[in-house]
């Protein structure tokens, strides 16, 4: 991260349980679309050449993405999620201010990373600003976000999905994704769902498979409205 990007946006970096409480990460990466919906999905989109993954984490997404003639940077800010041991380019940055060049990449994309419902708007506008400076004309962006609409959703007191309209708005195209999250035991999902939700949503949790809806916006670079 550039000491500017460091000064300026440090105290808007979403704070992430992955580094902290590895445990509940482990059973958040190996349940969550357990059948790779999602993942393939972006792999139908994305080119070959250079792709930027903006809040990579520990590189769970960016490492399936990569593959002969796709070059996958995972741009993180947080170090302790980095793993040194899978094959990847890692990068720490902030979308607000990305340490590369303009049209460095030829595609980049975002999975419930810092493109989130309830960032605030204008962070949001610098963040897609920034994604497009780095991305040449004509490259794909894809932002994946919750839909809403389904079990995992419906367990939370509050909205925690999207607003589609922020993203259309500007020239994405929206597309429904059904997955699920998918536990080994009862015990895990509720683990983690607790975490998520709070001590009361135990016992609302009585199966291991959760439905759960993606959004997933796909745009231009170089042609959305900023």
């Amino acid at each position: 991260m550039s000491p500017k990007g460091s000064e300026r946006f440090e105290a808007y970096v979403i704070p992430f349980y992955g580094s902290s409480r590895p445990r509940l990460f482990e059973i958040e990466r190996r349940c969550m679309d357990r059948d790779g919906v999602l993942t393939s999905f972006l792999d139908s989109f994305l080119p070959d050449g250079r792709v930027l993954d903006v809040g990579a984490g520990d590189g769970f997404t960016a490492e399936r993405l990569t593959r002969q003639g796709r070059t996958v940077v995972a741009l993180e800010p947080d170090a302790g999620l980095v793993r040194p041991d899978r094959e990847l380019i890692w990068a720490s940055g902030v979308a607000q201010d990305l340490p590369f060049h303009d049209d460095t990449f030829d595609a980049a994309y975002s999975t419930w990373a810092f493109f989130l419902s309830g960032t605030d708007p204008l962070l949001l506008g610098m963040g897609l600003s920034e994604v497009t400076r780095v991305v040449r004309d004509g490259g794909v962006l894809a932002v994946a976000d919750n839909a809403g609409g389904d079990e995992f959703c419906a367990l939370a007191d509050r909205p925690i999905h999207g607003d589609p309209s922020w993203w259309i708005e500007r020239g994405f195209e929206r597309h429904l994704l059904q997955t699920s999250f998918r536990f080994d035991t009862l015990e895990e999902a509720r683990e983690l769902l607790r975490f998520y939700f709070g001590d009361g949503i135990s016992e609302r949790v009585r199966s291991v498979e959760i439905g759960f809806n993606v959004a997933v916006y796909i745009g231009s670079s170089g042609s959305l409205v900023l």
